[in-house]
């Protein structure tokens, strides 16, 4: 059985302290190693009730059924997400216990759910996802009220806040169409159907590309990678897993060229405004910032696979192409300059 070392003295200090009611006093009154004494006697009380009350009944759920033996079979992931448990505990005990506690672990049974469910929030918070996923309602709408678009939508929000993993995929495949099945009663949709559900999904929510970028990307952003363990192919060779994208490269260039066309007008208003010559500027900078590309500019790209960058810089070489865009320019500047009717 875990945890069946005998208490230490840290421990019996901090059920004393608690009977006497002076446990959060003293931890915010005591030193940085006073707290941490203070701290690992609590964990001690506390972790085999977070593993039995909390920990145990998940991991089954998952069917993690060696991590729900006993801690010491628990997978790295699931040991993280324990140890965070056992921590919102622990703060919730330093910060609430500040009257007489004669059952100690009463009282952390108590607050169990309520003092881990808070430090999941917390957590997600401090990675930039939302505390409490839901789907707003001009997202519902772009998925046709679908039930389960919806919930998929929920799920993806769910997913990018947290610190799993999901092995070379971006996303849970296989727990999504779990939960496909449990709420269609459709048991025959795979991962293949649910991958291109999730992309219905994230088309829907890009077209809010501020929200999208708050509650997916950047949390998405913050999940640790995956460390690729190399495997021998039949030929003895290293077999690479294919390189994963947080987004498609159509996506990715169309970002880039926003980005440049943003600067490149900054660039033409700064310099017609000293008194340059309209035509010469829009074609200077044209030619500068989209006609010169970096030798290492989607190296990862198949030669005939040419991206939006490319596409522009051929454009600009073909003199007729490229008086219409300056014509296109000029009319974009003169809108700029025009004031706005109320």
């Amino acid at each position: 059985m875990p945890y069946s070392e005998e208490p230490s003295a840290a421990a019996y200090e901090v059920r004393r302290l608690a009977g006497a009611g002076e446990l959060v006093n003293r931890f915010r009154a005591g030193s940085r190693d006073e707290r941490r004494r203070l701290r690992a006697g609590a964990a001690e009380i506390a972790r085999p009730l977070v593993y039995e009350r909390v920990t145990k009944p998940v991991e089954r759920n998952r069917r993690h059924y060696e991590c729900a033996s006993t801690v010491r079979r628990m997978l790295p992931d699931c040991l993280d997400r324990f140890h965070d448990d056992v921590d919102a505990v622990l703060d919730d005990l330093f910060a609430y216990a500040d009257k007489p506690i004669m059952n100690i672990e009463g009282w952390l049974t108590s607050r169990l759910l309520r003092a881990t469910v808070d430090g999941y929030r917390r957590r997600r918070g401090e990675r930039g996802a939302q505390q409490r996923p839901r789907v707003p309602g001009w997202l519902a709408n772009a998925l046709g009220r679908d039930t389960w678009l919806i919930d998929l939508a929920k799920a993806i929000l769910e997913w990018v806040g947290t610190d799993a993993a999901a092995g070379s995929s971006l996303w849970p495949l296989n727990a999504f169409a779990e939960r496909r099945a449990g709420q269609t009663g459709d048991h025959t949709a795979g991962e293949s159907v649910v991958a291109d559900e999730v992309e219905v999904v994230l088309t829907a929510m890009r077209r809010r590309r501020a929200w999208y970028e708050k509650y997916v990307e950047r949390p998405f952003g913050r999940k640790q990678a995956q460390v690729w363990y190399p495997s021998h192919s039949s030929a003895d060779a290293h077999a690479e897993p294919t390189p994963l994208s947080l987004v498609d490269p159509d996506e990715r260039d169309e970002a880039v060229l926003h980005e440049l066309a943003n600067v490149s007008i900054e660039v033409m208003i700064t310099r017609i405004g000293c008194g340059e010559d309209a035509t010469v500027v829009i074609t200077d900078v044209l030619g500068t910032v989209f006609g010169g590309l970096q030798a290492s500019h989607d190296l990862e790209r198949l030669p005939a696979d040419e991206g939006g960058l490319h596409q522009v810089a051929a454009l600009i070489d073909d003199p007729v192409k490229l008086k219409r865009i300056v014509a296109a320019v000029l009319d974009l500047l003169a809108d700029l300059d025009r004031p706005s009717e109320q």
